[in-house]
């Protein structure tokens, strides 16, 4: 009998892992007993949602470990050997909040050894010996020690509590499969800091800035596809007329999905709401619209300015284990299921710095990535005009199946002839699924679940 730990950190892992074919092929291993470390809080609603004879749920609470001084100052260390364009408008931002001589001096100091260093690749190694000696790792060893597992499966590679259990995993000569969990973490969250001996990625474009950037060997990196779109090949899984009817839209009318970038990067969500209301009551959108806005299920926007109408519907999606508490939302397989319906029967995806272009891709919908602030005239680092500057959207943007909008005129001419003619930059989205959805063929879940079963058998 072999036992395989997975950590489960992150809000997404049960939706890219749990809520597909992935922990289902897993359970159903005879040989094998999985430990799936967690929150604490989650431990009993991941027990009943996903639980099974051979699975253990352990709940451990690493944040003020992580947060210690000395562990945070490794993790900002990752990000001078990165120079994404995330990373110095990061820089810059910090540099803006903090306008001085001295503040100035810092920004430029940081860029120049942030570019001198992220161009000579001899200082990634360098760095992650020193990350990985001179760590405090105490944290993890009796947990180790008592489920003694043959494999760790840390389902983000870049996480700052799964490189916890990579370093223990590497120290005890575990061997170590990891997993890209978002298609932005390449650019976002700094050097790889420890290197696994294989890694799965969803789409050959985060392969690619595997190579290129943290210098990760080709040859162990394996590409599955996205795992939580394989039940999505069925499409819907409820009628039109029910789904409109349970979110309150009327069936008579087209319906345009809208998610806006949240409070923690935008304050001016509720105005280009307000913007899409007065297209509609002047007319300058036909009447059989509606709209059906989707916050971010972490961090909603803030519409309290916005005074809606029969034309908005506005839902803030996923699960609170705890009251209040958003940052830790999980997404149930029936909150999948629902992201999944309003897409299949939505006409238009529109968004602001979300990775909802992938989702709509799935079912080849028309997409707007909506580039400006409202009424608002800001600067570019207070705008978010950055975030579709950063190498994620700015790559998908790159495919050409994205209809970028920087004003109120264009984003009114792009919704009027998406509505008009929808067949409109497919040849855009067909190579935005191949090069960032990989296949859509119903089968990314088996392929990491055999990837990670077959190198615990074989190694």
């Amino acid at each position: 009998m072999k036992t395989l730990i997975i950590t489960a950190y992150n809000t997404f892992i049960s939706r890219n892992l749990f809520n597909t074919d992935v922990l289902k092929t897993l359970k159903k291993e005879e040989g094998l007993n999985i430990v799936i470390f967690c929150r604490p809080d989650k431990v009993n609603f991941f027990q009943q949602l996903y639980g099974g004879s051979r699975v253990t749920f352990e709940g451990l609470n690493m944040d003020q470990i992580i947060r210690g001084s000395w562990n945070k100052k490794l993790y900002r260390l990752s990000f001078l050997l990165e120079n994404s364009q995330y990373v110095k408008d990061q820089r810059l931002e910090r540099y803006e909040n903090n306008k001085n001589i001295a503040g100035y001096l810092n920004y430029k100091w940081v860029g120049l050894v942030s570019y001198f260093l992220s161009s000579i690749s001899i200082f990634y190694p360098i760095y992650r010996a020193f990350d990985f000696y001179f760590s405090e790792r105490r944290a993890l060893r009796p947990y180790f020690d008592k489920y003694n597992p043959d494999f760790v499966f840390a389902a983000d590679s870049f996480g700052e509590i799964d490189i916890w259990f990579m370093k223990e995993a590497r120290s005890r000569k575990i061997p170590l499969i990891t997993m890209v969990r978002s298609w932005d973490n390449t650019t976002t969250k700094g050097i790889l800091r420890l290197m696994p001996d294989k890694i799965i990625v969803n789409s050959p474009a985060i392969k690619n800035e595997l190579i290129e950037i943290h210098g990760y060997r080709a040859k162990d990196i394996f590409v599955a596809g996205l795992p939580q779109f394989d039940a999505w090949l069925s499409g819907p899984t409820e009628t039109r007329e029910h789904f409109f009817a349970r979110i309150g839209a009327d069936s008579n009318k087209k319906l345009i999905l809208f998610a806006p970038a949240g409070a923690v990067l935008s304050d001016t969500d509720w105005q280009l709401c307000q913007i899409l209301e007065e297209a509609l009551k002047s007319g300058s959108l036909p009447e059989n619209v509606q709209f059906l806005v989707r916050n971010h299920p972490q961090h909603p926007a803030n519409l309290s300015k916005f005074a809606g109408g029969p034309s908005f519907i506005i839902e803030n999606p996923g699960y609170m284990i705890k009251a209040g508490d958003r940052k830790n939302i999980e997404l149930r397989p029936q909150d999948s299921d629902h992201l999944r319906n309003s897409i299949y029967y939505s006409d238009i995806v529109m968004y602001v710095a979300t990775s909802l272009g992938l989702d709509s891709s799935v079912f080849n919908k028309p997409q707007i990535l909506v580039s400006f602030d409202g009424f608002e005239q800001k600067p570019y680092i207070r705008s978010v005009r950055r975030y579709n500057q950063e190498d994620c959207l700015y790559n998908l943007v790159k495919c050409g199946g994205t209809r970028v909008v920087k004003s109120k005129e264009e984003w009114v001419t792009a919704i009027k002839e998406y509505l008009k003619n929808p067949a409109l930059d497919q040849a855009g989205r067909d190579e935005t699924v191949k090069e960032h959805l990989y296949k859509i063929d119903g089968k990314a879940g088996k392929r990491i679940a055999a990837a990670i079963l077959g190198y615990l058998f074989n190694s």
